[in-house]
């Protein structure tokens, strides 16, 4: 006689009709083990019960289908996103640098030029940025640096705010953290046209 109750594999055997002389022994003399057997019959009977559902032996076709559809539209996206945010770049980096070079523009005419391509980086980031791809540790760790330049640098010029200084510090402030954005950009688009299908 066992002391003991049966294991779960001990029962599984009584139910399949291969247990021990001494588990049968056990089973005639344990309320508990008889329970939790007529459970595992309820169980496989439950389980026999459910109707087949059937599947479908020609859906690859569809899913291949609309898997490659969706490759190409995202590689459409991405070549648009990464020509538009390249274009960008460029062109601010050619009308921004040589107003700042030339001195051509005003003080407040070029502060004014640099706060608006700031917001466009702005908007241009979080456009991209709403892409979650996969990305390797080095794309990883050059976009957290930059993140937190980007950071040093709002705080300075929200620092500036606050505290007067002169305008050509202020123009600096905002011209630094455009070549930041304009980098963070880059950085994300190569990214995404990296790791994008």
């Amino acid at each position: 006689m066992m002391f003991r109750h049966c294991s779960m594999d001990e029962l599984l055997e009584l139910r399949d009709g291969r247990g021990t002389a001494a588990s049968r022994g056990h089973l005639a003399a344990c309320d508990a083990c008889r329970a939790e057997l007529e459970r595992l019959h309820q169980r496989r009977a439950a389980l026999k019960a459910l109707s087949g559902v059937p599947v479908p032996r020609d859906r690859w076709p569809a899913v291949r289908d609309a898997y490659v559809a969706e490759r190409r539209a995202g590689r459409w996206r991405l070549a648009g996103w990464s020509g538009l945010a390249a274009a960008a770049v460029a062109i601010a980096a050619l009308g921004v640098g040589s107003a700042v070079s030339n001195g051509t523009l005003g003080e407040q005419t070029m502060l004014d030029s640099l706060r608006e391509r700031s917001q466009q980086l702005d908007y241009t980031l979080q456009e991209v940025g709403t892409r979650r791809r996969v990305m390797d540790g080095l794309t990883a760790l050059t976009i957290a640096e930059l993140e937190d330049r980007v950071a040093v640098v709002d705080s300075a010029i929200e620092r500036a705010g606050v505290v007067p200084v002169g305008t050509h510090d202020i123009r600096d402030l905002w011209h630094e953290r455009v070549t930041l954005m304009e980098a963070l950009v880059t950085s994300h688009v190569q990214r995404v046209s990296y790791v994008g299908f």
